[in-house]
C-alpha cells in the first residue's frame, strides 16, 4: 500500500503563483495547513495575490524571472533564508503560443524552453539538495497531455512538456537508485485548462475545458498519494498505451477525427501568458 504524504506543516514553493493554477495550488495548499511561497515575474499580480491570501495562513511572495538560472538561485537563497526549507516545490510556471513551427521566432522559442523546461532543472538544482538533506520532499513538474501527444502548432511547447515527463521519470528513478526514497516526484498532466493560456483552444471531441481546480484538487490528492503522474482527467492515463498500440497513420488520422489536431489552430492564448 502507497504511504501516503502529510502536507499540514509542510513549506510549499510555487512557480507561476501568481494566477491560475498556480494561484489555485497556493489556496489549496493554505487550506491544507501548509505554508506557501509563490514565485512569479509579475509584481503586480503575484502582490495582489498574498494580499488576498494572507488571511488564509502563511503565504510569502518572491518576484523571480524562472527562465534565468542565476536570478533562481538568488531567489532559491533568499527563500530558505526567509521563509525556510522547501519541502514541496510545484514548478507551474508555463507559456505556450500558437503558430506554425517555421512562423516561430528564434526569440520565442528559446523563451518558451527557457521558462518551461529549463527553470524546471534550475529550480530543482536548487531546492532537491536540502531535500535530500532532509531525506524528505516531494518536486511536482506540470507537464501537460501535450507532452505525452505531440500537437501541431505548438511543437516547441509540446517538446518542452515531452522532455519535462523524461526529466521527472528520470529523477524519479535514480532518487530511488541512490537511496533516497523519502524524495518523491510527481509529473502533472492535464487536458487543455481555461485558465487564458489557451484562450482560443478548440476542446477535443468529447471533452470540455477543464477549470483550474479540477486539475489542482487533483494535484493536492496526487501529492497526499505520492504519484508518480497525475493525469486530468483519468482518460490521459490511457494516451501512452493508445500511441503503442496504433500505427501512426492511424494515431493521426484519429487526432484529425477528434480534432486534436486543430485544437491549437486558432489559439489566441494570453499575450503575457507566463503561468498556468
Amino acid at each position: 500500500m502507497r504511504k501516503k504524504t502529510e502536507i499540514r506543516g509542510k513549506n510549499v514553493l510555487i512557480t507561476g503563483g501568481a494566477m491560475g493554477m498556480g494561484r489555485s495550488l497556493a489556496e489549496l495548499f493554505l487550506e491544507e495547513g501548509a505554508a506557501v511561497a509563490i514565485v512569479d515575474v509579475r509584481a503586480d499580480e503575484l502582490e495582489r495575490t498574498r494580499e488576498e491570501l494572507a488571511s488564509r495562513g502563511r503565504i510569502a511572495a518572491y518576484m523571480c524571472d524562472v527562465s534565468d538560472r542565476e536570478k533562481i538561485a538568488q531567489m532559491a537563497e533568499t527563500v530558505e533564508r526567509e521563509f525556510g526549507p522547501i519541502d514541496i516545490l510545484v514548478n507551474v510556471a508555463g507559456i505556450v503560443n500558437s503558430r506554425p513551427f517555421l512562423e516561430k521566432s528564434d526569440a520565442m522559442i528559446e523563451r518558451t524552453v527557457g521558462v518551461n523546461l529549463m527553470a524546471i532543472f534550475w529550480t530543482i538544482r536548487a531546492f532537491l539538495p536540502g531535500m535530500m538533506q532532509r531525506g524528505q520532499g516531494h518536486v511536482v513538474n506540470f507537464a501537460s497531455a501535450g507532452g505525452l501527444l505531440g500537437v501541431p502548432y505548438i511543437s516547441d511547447y509540446c517538446a518542452t512538456k515531452f522532455a519535462v515527463v523524461g526529466l521527472t521519470e528520470s529523477l524519479r528513478q535514480e532518487m530511488k537508485l541512490a537511496g533516497h526514497r523519502g524524495i518523491h516526484f510527481s509529473h502533472v498532466c492535464p487536458n487543455t485548462v481555461s485558465t487564458g493560456m489557451f484562450e482560443g483552444a478548440s476542446p477535443v471531441k468529447g471533452t470540455r475545458m477543464l477549470t483550474a481546480e479540477d486539475v489542482t484538487r487533483k494535484v493536492i490528492a496526487g501529492i497526499k498519494d505520492n504519484r508518480a503522474m497525475i493525469g486530468v482527467p483519468s482518460s490521459v492515463y490511457f494516451l501512452p498505451v493508445i500511441k503503442v498500440i496504433l500505427p501512426p497513420f492511424v494515431m493521426d488520422f484519429v487526432c484529425r477525427l477528434l480534432g486534436i489536431a486543430q485544437s491549437s489552430q486558432h489559439m489566441t492564448g494570453r499575450k503575457d501568458a507566463y503561468n498556468r
